[in-house]
């Protein structure tokens, strides 16, 4: 049995995968892991490595691939490609391209095999990056080394034969009514009316009423809010710095803004309210600066989320939770109000 179920002494139990190397007797390699899912990936890609090893290969193809580095042909992709990107899908392909090139850069395309790719996507399972994310890593090698194989640039793809893992549907999270009215409350006291950092509070509470993306946002602009209705338009979202671009869908929306969160955000403005700063965006750093995504997720939500108390959920996932709260209020669950969210 290649994964066996193992009880230690301290009651906990693990999983043992065993395997033998190829053409060495009856020598046998054996992992244990906490997870019987981690033990079959490991092998996996220990089978995947003793299929390579088994291929024959063209002495021709092997050299031209083993004389060019996937940086190189990563430089080359977008040399060709890169004038068709948006910005929208260079802010996505860059965190994973910058680490794929930190790891791998100086590798040989040769080296790009369905078990190096196993193995890479095990490390980030082990980083706790999500399954959406892993793949699409994954994918942004495959399609750089697939480009120089249709481009006739190397003469075998060493990526055939690869498998996407499988992305679970337990992706998206939200918070329920109570969560939420338990968050609002912790960081309202937090963050009190007055003081400076009262926009984090009226940031959270603005992404829990509107179920606007992050980047919309940051490029929400404070003559974007409404002197009267109930509706606020999301036209564009944020780039960093003073760049704008469309939303993602391309075409504006309107979303919901109530009476509590216009008071709460002519609140926090009161002090500068004129007329020159109204074509500036509503949440901006202390010194009058662009506010990074990351660096807030990472320097702040993450650690409100930590002192609350509260399931860990993305960002992202407060749109989730505004979305899904509306959707229960509109099938007639009048209990769920967002002026009751304000204090």
């Amino acid at each position: 049995m290649p994964i066996k179920k193992i009880l230690l002494p301290n009651k906990e139990i693990r999983w043992e995968a065993t395997d033998r190397f190829p053409g060495q007797g009856d020598k046998k390699i054996r992992r244990r892991f906490e997870k019987k899912v981690d033990a079959q990936e490991f092998l996996d890609s220990f089978k995947l490595r003793k299929r390579e090893a088994l291929l024959p290969t063209s002495n021709k193809a092997a050299s031209d691939v083993e004389g060019t580095s996937f940086n190189a042909e990563a430089d080359y992709w977008l040399k060709k490609k890169g004038g068709d990107f948006t910005n929208g899908y260079f802010r996505v392909i860059n965190p994973g391209l910058n680490k794929i090139r930190k790891l791998y850069g100086h590798y040989p395309i040769s080296k790009f095999t369905p078990g190096l790719l196993f193995e890479f996507r095990l490390m980030m399972k082990n980083q706790e990056l999500s399954q959406a994310t892993q793949n699409r890593y994954v994918d942004l090698v495959t399609r750089i080394i697939n480009f120089s194989f249709k481009q006739k640039r190397i003469n075998a793809n060493p990526c055939l034969g690869y498998e996407k893992g499988r992305e679970s549907q337990e992706e998206m999270k939200f918070w329920d009514e109570d969560e939420v009215k338990t968050f609002l409350t912790f960081v309202h006291r937090k963050y009190p009316r007055g003081s400076e950092k009262r926009w984090i509070y009226c940031l959270y509470l603005m992404a829990l009423e509107t179920g606007a993306r992050a980047r919309e946002l940051w490029g929400f602009k404070i003559s974007d809010i409404p002197a009267n209705g109930t509706k606020i338009k999301i036209s564009r979202q944020s780039l960093g710095g003073s760049r704008f671009e469309a939303t993602k869908g391309k075409d504006s929306r309107f979303v919901p803004f109530s009476l509590g969160l216009r008071e709460e955000l002519y609140s926090m403005l009161s002090h500068e309210i004129e007329e020159q700063a109204f074509e500036r965006t509503l949440f901006v750093s202390k010194v009058n600066t662009a506010i990074d995504h990351d660096n807030f997720t990472e320097r702040i939500y993450r650690k409100d989320i930590y002192e609350c108390g509260l399931r860990q959920i993305r960002f992202h996932d407060l749109r989730h939770t505004a979305i899904t709260l509306c959707s229960i209020q509109d099938m007639g669950n009048t209990s769920y109000r967002t002026h009751r969210l304000h204090f």
